[in-house]
């Protein structure tokens, strides 16, 4: 299990005809890129969203993460628990999170 952190995310415009020489600014020896696939979960209600929390199972390459993200904790932070799921069939269980600080949203 990982240890709870806090996301920053950054997000950034950058125009049509800038975004070759961004891609060309950003292509270091160790940048790889990394095919995401994410399914969302909330109440029939949508009461996970409308606290502002996210639940999801996420294919990272070869392994599935689950994520329960907090309401934001200040300007574009949000807590965050993660757990890398073990191999076998994909499901979401709640109790992953249990204990955690993010596990006090549910």
């Amino acid at each position: 299990m990982l240890a709870p952190m806090v996301e920053t995310e950054l997000k950034f415009q950058v125009p049509v005809a800038a975004r070759a020489a961004l891609q060309r600014a950003v292509a270091t020896p160790s940048a790889q890129t990394l095919r995401l696939r994410a399914q969302y979960f909330d109440t029939p209600d949508g009461r996970l969203a409308a606290a502002g929390v996210a639940l999801r199972l996420r294919q990272e390459g070869r392994s599935w993460v689950q994520t329960l993200k907090g309401a934001r904790a200040g300007l574009a932070q949000r807590l965050e628990h993660e757990v890398t799921l073990p191999a076998g069939p994909v499901t979401l269980d709640l109790r992953r999170h249990d204990g955690t600080p993010a596990a006090v949203v549910l």
